[in-house]
């Protein structure tokens, strides 16, 4: 995901952040009705789950009408043809006196309408069009279909749009049928592959959609407005080399497809599966969304399939998705802008922390939105940085894979990744990960230098937290030559001396941008 920070928006209330663990989804069917004569929307949904603890009732998310009357109306619960007692109250639909022989496939059916708060943004994008695109980020989805909204309930996903006729549907998953009346069109999507409630999402507008290209057997597709359909076609024509770029370093892509969609919603880039959403104005002719487009790529494996178990694990998602386009960056654009993008993120980071001094495994959040800040993504990069830097390039990427190819259409959190790393590299770093994972802060450093003629002296001094880490320095000597040297910072005092046999015109610190640091 790509933040576009609407300030108004930060003052919504997410207070439901527990997931069910009494059920366990096994399937979402969504049949969805929308019109032009008014925003209410009408859901008959399917839902098959597993009851894993009787002794809890069976509930779903599902936002209830609010004063102003808006949110869903529960018509009646079905199972086969027979008619449950359900309540309703507080965003959570509840089946009363529910009693099943078997714990695993129960199948109900829901039937609600009603004008969505949010999740389902029904507006008109910039050029005074409607458009319905859904927006479930980060636990959005309950305000248009019921759902256990946590992203650790993973399931696969099928929608059937009914639509007035002059729309386009696009939706997570691979076309199945599309049927056109005379008045209305009749979309049926289907996603096989298992996603969490974040990323499952349709979009109904007029659209423009062309096939781009071809990866690995997948077909990949843009869909734009067609009033700038040439420059946002243009734009998205870079998404089928950035997908090549990415099943290479990673895997092979799950989905059954990937479409990237101009959409009118909240967020600069949103990386529902296989059906990408960007901001209507970031496509724009110019491709100087081309990083955007790799970061909403990648998630396509981190975030989307291999799945953070909890909120504070955000970084699992947004952090691998930046670094991993900061990698992108460095392999099509050289090392130059590589290293620059790394100081834009450390920047970042340092500036923010001034502002919270959280650690990015972060419990003390009191609004998901909150999450959405430079911990979980730059300083999240950055720790992924470090690490390249303190295991090496191939045990890096290795590890990576290894991760990926074990919590792949599954969850994780920060310690499932850290004993991938440990049995992967068979190294004990614990320390690595406690200290720029779960401790707030960077180092913060006062060094003094002292040149004279071919001998160096350094005093490095961390102020607040000690920080263990290696510090690089160059050396550029009166000849022309440059040396470097790895100095082992554990203590809050280290010195360094070393004479050499030429003279030294000056010193750089960190020079190829390997340490978060401040000095």
């Amino acid at each position: 995901m790509h933040k576009i920070f609407l300030f108004c928006f930060l003052n919504l209330s997410f207070q439901l952040f527990s997931q069910f663990s009494q059920i366990d989804v096994q399937s979402y069917k969504i049949d969805l009705t929308v019109t032009d004569k008014h925003d209410t929307i009408v859901v008959k949904e399917k839902i098959v789950f597993d009851y894993n603890d009787f002794s809890k009732s069976v509930s779903f998310n599902l936002i209830s009408v609010d004063n102003s009357g808006k949110g869903m109306r529960v018509q009646k619960v079905m199972q086969g043809k027979n008619e449950l007692e359900f309540s309703h109250k507080k965003n959570v639909l509840t089946l009363n006196n529910f009693k099943v022989n078997t714990n695993k496939n129960i199948e109900i059916e829901i039937h609600f309408k009603g004008v969505p708060i949010d999740g389902l943004v029904i507006g008109k994008n910039k050029f005074g069009s409607r458009t319905f695109f859904g927006d479930n980020w980060p636990n959005r989805a309950q305000n248009w279909f019921a759902c256990n909204d946590h992203p650790s309930d993973k399931s696969t996903v099928e929608y059937i749009v009914n639509a007035p006729a002059h729309y386009e549907v696009v939706a997570n998953g691979q076309l199945i049928s599309k049927k056109i009346n005379k008045k209305s069109v009749v979309y049926n999507y289907q996603s096989k592959v298992v996603l969490p409630t974040k990323v499952m999402v349709v979009g109904i507008a007029n659209l423009s959609e062309k096939q781009s290209g071809t990866v690995a057997g997948i077909l990949v597709f843009s869909a734009v407005y067609p009033e700038n359909e040439k420059g946002a076609f243009y734009d998205f024509d870079l998404a089928p080399s950035i997908l090549q770029f990415f099943v290479d370093y990673i895997a092979p892509y799950e989905y059954e497809k990937l479409t990237n969609v101009q959409s009118t919603t909240r967020f600069g880039g949103m990386e529902n599966a296989g059906c990408i959403f960007y901001d209507e104005n970031s496509i724009n002719g110019t491709r100087s969304s081309e990083n955007l487009i790799a970061h909403e790529i990648v998630h396509q494996w981190f975030g989307n399939s291999a799945t953070e178990k909890d909120w504070p694990h955000l970084w699992l998602s947004e952090g691998f998705a930046t670094y991993l386009t900061n990698i992108y960056i460095q392999k099509t654009k050289g090392e130059k802008a590589f290293q620059s993008q790394m100081e834009k993120d450390r920047s970042k980071v340092v500036a923010f922390s001034k502002r919270n001094n959280h650690s990015v495994v972060d419990t003390n959040y009191t609004d998901l939105m909150d999450l959405l800040n430079a911990n979980s993504y730059q300083k999240g990069g950055w720790v992924l940085h470090m690490l390249r830097s303190e295991i090496g390039d191939s045990l890096f990427q290795q590890s990576i894979r290894t991760y990926y190819q074990k919590y792949r259409l599954s969850n994780a959190d920060s310690k499932d990744f850290q004993n991938v790393v440990e049995s992967v590299t068979n190294r004990d770093l614990d320390w690595f990960f406690k200290q720029w994972l779960y401790e707030a802060g960077h180092p913060i450093l006062r060094i003094s230098k002292k040149l004279e003629q071919n001998n160096v002296s350094l005093s490095i001094i961390q102020q607040g937290k000690v920080f263990r880490f290696p510090l690089t320095i160059e050396i550029k000597f009166k000849n022309g030559q440059i040396q470097k040297e790895k100095i082992q910072i554990l203590d809050q005092e280290t010195n360094f001396n070393k004479s050499f046999n030429s003279e030294i015109e000056m010193i750089r610190i960190d020079p190829n941008v390997e340490l978060l640091f401040q000095e």
